[in-house]
């Protein structure tokens, strides 16, 4: 259940330390063979708090995903966009469930999506900056902790389910779903969200308790933003479908998806 306690939350993933970075950051490698060629690999900063989640499970994930020199912020989530003037990550993956956003982070952060930083917005950080409107029009969609007001119109709180949802690749032509087929995933679904115009629906669910929209891209400014409802737990994250559209996501918004992966 979407949960707003523990705000800025310390990650300390000890496992697969590949070196020291800056103070305020954890290291986590995503090649657990230590292969030679990490500065080819994406850059990933991943920012948590505000939200429980299996730890062990999660970085049994992100270890999974080729490609990628991934690492954990380490405080509270926004603090990443307090200086930037030595940003060094090609993609956010925001996974976090945080508001109270400062006007510098703000700024920094939009300054970072107008350089082409690549953004994924996972699962319960549709929730975020919920006294923000424009996060809504970043992220693709919303997920409303509390009614609210969208456009003029009254909104209700957005819902969740648990279940098997059957996923449906709603656009085989786009390079991230390329090749895939339909799959049943067990996660939980959301219910209740609203959805900026523009989007590029990929990934569509069947569940009672589901939206629709599971998957999506569009632009923002200069940045390539990857929408991704799907992932609660490990019972998601082991799903190689699942991973499968994790990386390639990944992979576009650092513009190094421009055709089909290799299968």
């Amino acid at each position: 259940m979407i949960d707003r306690t523990r705000f800025g939350r310390t990650i300390v993933l000890a496992a697969g330390l590949a070196c020291a970075l800056a103070v305020g950051t954890t290291v986590q490698a995503a090649d657990g063979a230590g292969e030679a060629k990490t500065a080819e690999k994406i850059k990933v900063v991943i920012l948590v708090g505000g939200h429980g989640y299996d730890e062990r499970g999660f970085e049994t994930l992100w270890n999974s995903l080729d490609g990628l020199a991934w690492e954990v912020w380490k405080g509270a989530p926004y603090t990443v966009f307090d200086d930037i003037s030595q940003f060094k990550y090609d993609v956010i993956v925001m996974y976090n469930l945080s508001s109270g956003m400062t006007d510098t982070q703000k700024k920094n952060f939009l300054t970072l999506l107008d350089n082409e930083i690549g953004l994924v917005v996972w699962h319960h950080a549709l929730a975020n900056c919920q006294d923000w409107p424009e996060f809504e029009k970043i992220a693709g969609g919303k997920f409303w902790l509390a009614p609210g007001e969208r456009n003029g119109a009254q909104v209700p709180r957005s819902g969740t389910g648990f279940g098997t949802v059957k996923m449906r690749i709603e656009d085989p032509n786009h390079p991230i779903t390329q090749g895939m087929t339909d799959f049943e995933i067990e996660d939980e679904p959301y219910n209740g969200q609203t959805f900026c115009d523009g989007i590029r629906v990929l990934v569509t669910g069947d569940h009672p308790r589901s939206d629709k929209q599971i998957a999506w891209i569009q632009t923002y400014g200069k940045a390539r933003v990857f929408g991704y409802q799907s992932g609660h737990d490990a019972k998601a994250w082991s799903n190689p479908s699942f991973q499968k559209l994790m990386t390639r996501g990944i992979l576009w918004v650092a513009g190094r998806l421009a055709k089909e992966p290799a299968q």
